[in-house]
C-alpha cells in the first residue's frame, strides 16, 4: 500500500481532483449567482461617474471611492454586466490564492499540504453566500498580499530591485489598498514591524537603513494618496466627500463598538465550519510569529543552519516541523502575523458582515500548508458526513426528525450543507453557460441560484422587475422614483434612470448618521427626502423589512400577507408602524398578483414620525444575524424585537 493510499492527506492526486471537481461545479454557479445589493449601489455609483455625476453627492457611498474607480473601468469597458464584476472577482481571488500559495512554499509547504489548501479555497469561496463576493476585504487582499510577497522575499535575500525603490514599491501597493478600505494600515504597519529587523539587518547601520525603509513605504502611500485626493479636487467631489466623512461615518464607530459582543457570539460560525479553524490557526500563528525570531536580522538567523527555531526546539516533531531553515521560518513567520493582523482588524474594527472575514480564511488555509498541515481533509470530511445527513433526511422522516430536533444554532453550526450538490442548482449549471439568455431569463435564474436566505438586502429580481415593468407603463424619468431601504434601488439600474433619492441603502445613511451635535441618520435622510426629492412621484417599499423581526416562517408570513382591501389599500394585514414613511402613502401597485414583497406608493407627503428609529433599529442587529444562515435555509432570526 503507498504513503498516499494509507494517508489521503498526503495524496497530491486526491486533492487535485477535490479542487478540479468544486471549482468545474462552482465556477459557472459563481458567475451567473445574483448580485449583492452592494454590488448593485456600486453600478450605479460607476454608472453616475460616467455620466458626469459627483460620487457622494449624487450617490451616497461611506466608503473611500478605490472600489467605485474599479468598478467605473470595469463598466466601462463591459457595459453593466454582473458576469464582468464576477470574473474580475474570480481572478482577484485567484491572484490571492496564488500569492498566499507563493508564501506557504516559501514557509516550507509540502505538495500535497498546498494543493489541500488550494482544495480548501475551491470548495469555499465560490459556495459562500452572495454577500460575501465581489467586497472590497476581498480585492484590497490582493495588493496587500503583492507587497507582502515583495517583502518577504526581500528577507529571504531575494535578487531585488535597489532597497529604496523597492519599499517604495511596497508603499504603492499598500497606497493602492488603502484607497479601497483604510483598514489595510493595520495589516501593513503589522508586517512592517514583524519584517523590519530582518531587513534592516544586513546593512551596516540597521537603524538609518529601517528609517529609510520605512521612509520608502510612506512615499509610495503618499503617491497614491496624492493621485486619489486630486481626483477628488478635479471632480468637485472633496465637499460631499468630507461631509460623509466627518457627518456621517462617525456613528459607523458607534456601531462597530455596540456590536462587540454579537461579535463574540458569532466569530467562530461566519463559515460553518471552515470558522472553526480560529481555534487552533490563532495558536498556530503565534507561535510561528515567535519562531520566526523577529527581532533578528537575516544573517544572525542564518547563523547557526543546523539549528531548529525557538518553538521548533521545544515543540514535539509530530506538531512542529523542526527541519524548516530560517527563511522557511521567516516566511510562514509573517504570514502567520498577517493572518494574526487581519483577523483582529475584521473583529475589531468592522461590524458583523461575512465579507470581512474571507481573507483570513483564505490566509488560515496558507497558514496550514506552512507547516504542512492538510486540515482541509478534516473540513471535506466533516461536510461530507453532514451533507449526507441531510441527503437522507430528504429521504426518511425519522432522520428529518432527528436533524430537526437539534436546537437551531447548533444545527446551523456545526450541521451545515454545503451547496455544491444541492438538486436545484445542479439543474441550472448548464444554463449557466447559454449566453444569449434575455432579462427575464436572467432575472429567474438569478432567484433559482440565490444562497441567502431570505432578508431585505436581499432582492427579488424576478419581482424587481415586475415595479420596473409597472413604472415604465406610468412614464417616469430621472428623479421620479424613490427605492427605501435597501434592496428596492436595483430598479434604478433596470429603468436606466437616476434616483430621486441620493441614498440606494437607505438603512445604511439611517444607521449610522449620528454626528457630534446628536443629529441622527433619521432626520438626516427625512431631511433630505423633503428638500432634495422635488421631482418625485411614488416610492418603492419592502415588505421584507416589516418581517424582520420574525423568527420562524410562521411568524414571516402574515407580514408578507395578501394585500388586505385591495385595489385601494395593498399592505398585507399585518403592518408595523403604518403609519410610518412610506407605508402611510397610498398604495398604487403591488408584486405577485398583490402577494409579493415590493409595493409601490404614490408619493404623497413627505412625513415621518418618531417612531421610526425604534423600528429601523431593529434591522441593524437583523442584518448582521441574517448573513449566517447559508447552509440552512431558515427563517430569519436572532434579532432583537422592538421595545
Amino acid at each position: 500500500m503507498t504513503v498516499s493510499q494509507c494517508c489521503p492527506w498526503r495524496s497530491v492526486w486526491f486533492a487535485r481532483v477535490v479542487a478540479v471537481v468544486a471549482l468545474v461545479i462552482g465556477i459557472p454557479l459563481f458567475l451567473r449567482t445574483p448580485p449583492w445589493c452592494d454590488i448593485t449601489l456600486y453600478q450605479m455609483a460607476a454608472r453616475n461617474i460616467l455620466n458626469g455625476g459627483t460620487h457622494y453627492q449624487d450617490i451616497f457611498d461611506t466608503n473611500l471611492p478605490g472600489f467605485v474607480w474599479v468598478l467605473t473601468v470595469l463598466q466601462w469597458l463591459f457595459g453593466e454586466s454582473v458576469v464582468a464584476v464576477r470574473a474580475t472577482d474570480l481572478l482577484i481571488v485567484s491572484g490571492t490564492v496564488f500569492l498566499i500559495d507563493r508564501l506557504a512554499k516559501w514557509g516550507g509547504a509540502s505538495l500535497a499540504s498546498r494543493w489541500w489548501a488550494l482544495a480548501g479555497a475551491a470548495l469555499f469561496y465560490p459556495f459562500t453566500v452572495e454577500m460575501s463576493h465581489a467586497q472590497r476585504d476581498t480585492w484590497m487582499t490582493l495588493p496587500a498580499l503583492a507587497a507582502v510577497t515583495l517583502r518577504v522575499r526581500r528577507g529571504m535575500g531575494g535578487t531585488v530591485s535597489p532597497p529604496f525603490r523597492a519599499s517604495l514599491l511596497e508603499g504603492l501597493l499598500w497606497g493602492a489598498g488603502v484607497w479601497i478600505k483604510p483598514h489595510i494600515v493595520i495589516m501593513a504597519a503589522a508586517v512592517w514591524l514583524l519584517t523590519a529587523r530582518r531587513i534592516a539587518g544586513e546593512f551596516p547601520r540597521p537603524w538609518r537603513a529601517a528609517g529609510t525603509d520605512f521612509l520608502g513605504n510612506v512615499l509610495g502611500g503618499g503617491v497614491v494618496g496624492l493621485a486619489g485626493l486630486t481626483w477628488l479636487l478635479a471632480t468637485g467631489t472633496w465637499k460631499p466627500f468630507l461631509e460623509v466623512f466627518t457627518q456621517w461615518n462617525p456613528g459607523y464607530l458607534q456601531l462597530v463598538k455596540a456590536e462587540v459582543g454579537m461579535r463574540m457570539e458569532q466569530e467562530l460560525h461566519w463559515f460553518p465550519p471552515w470558522s472553526l479553524g480560529l481555534i487552533p490557526t490563532v495558536p498556530l500563528a503565534l507561535v510561528s510569529v515567535l519562531d520566526m525570531a523577529p527581532w533578528a536580522s537575516r544573517s544572525a538567523a542564518n547563523a547557526r543552519p543546523d539549528r531548529a527555531g525557538v518553538a521548533g526546539r521545544r515543540l514535539p516533531a509530530l506538531l512542529w516541523d523542526k527541519q524548516a531553515h530560517a527563511d522557511a521560518r521567516f516566511a510562514r513567520g509573517v504570514l502567520g502575523g498577517l493572518y494574526l493582523a487581519w483577523t483582529a482588524q475584521a473583529f475589531f474594527l468592522q461590524r458583523g458582515f461575512q465579507y470581512a472575514h474571507v481573507p483570513e480564511t483564505f490566509l488560515m488555509l496558507g497558514v496550514w500548508a506552512s507547516h504542512r498541515w492538510a486540515w482541509t481533509l478534516l473540513v471535506l470530511l466533516w461536510l461530507a458526513v453532514t451533507t449526507s445527513m441531510w441527503f437522507l433526511a430528504e429521504q426518511s422522516a425519522t432522520v428529518w426528525e432527528q436533524i430537526n430536533n437539534i436546537p437551531t444554532n447548533e444545527r446551523e453550526h456545526y450541521v451545515p450543507r454545503h451547496p455544491i450538490f444541492t438538486p436545484e442548482r445542479l439543474r441550472l449549471w448548464p444554463q449557466c453557460w447559454r449566453p444569449d439568455l434575455d432579462a427575464a431569463e436572467r432575472y429567474r435564474m438569478w432567484d433559482r441560484l440565490r444562497l441567502h436566505p431570505p432578508h431585505e438586502a436581499v432582492i427579488s429580481w424576478e419581482e424587481i422587475n415586475e415595479v420596473v415593468t409597472f413604472l415604465r407603463a406610468q412614464g417616469v424619468s430621472d428623479g421620479e422614483v424613490i427605492a427605501w431601504f435597501d434592496s428596492p434601488h436595483a430598479a434604478y439600474l433596470l429603468l436606466n434612470q437616476k434616483p430621486g433619492l441620493r441614498f440606494m441603502h437607505v438603512y445604511t445613511a439611517i444607521s449610522i448618521g449620528f454626528d457630534e451635535n446628536g443629529e441622527d441618520g433619521r432626520v438626516k435622510v427625512m431631511r433630505e427626502l423633503a428638500t432634495k426629492t422635488p421631482k418625485a412621484r411614488f416610492v418603492i417599499n419592502d415588505l421584507e423589512w416589516g418581517a424582520l423581526p420574525a423568527k420562524t416562517e410562521e411568524q414571516r408570513a402574515p407580514f408578507l400577507g395578501p394585500a388586505r382591501h385591495p385595489p385601494d389599500d395593498l399592505l398585507p394585514l399585518v403592518t408595523p408602524d403604518p403609519t410610518e414613511f412610506p407605508f402611510n402613502q397610498p398604495t398604487v401597485f403591488r408584486t405577485r398578483n398583490n402577494q409579493g414583497r415590493y409595493i409601490v406608493h404614490k408619493l404623497v407627503t413627505r412625513e415621518n414620525s418618531l417612531r421610526t428609529i425604534g423600528f429601523i433599529e431593529t434591522g441593524a442587529e437583523t442584518v448582521i444575524r441574517g448573513a449566517q444562515r447559508s447552509a440552512v435555509r431558515s427563517a430569519v432570526r436572532d434579532v432583537i424585537l422592538p421595545k
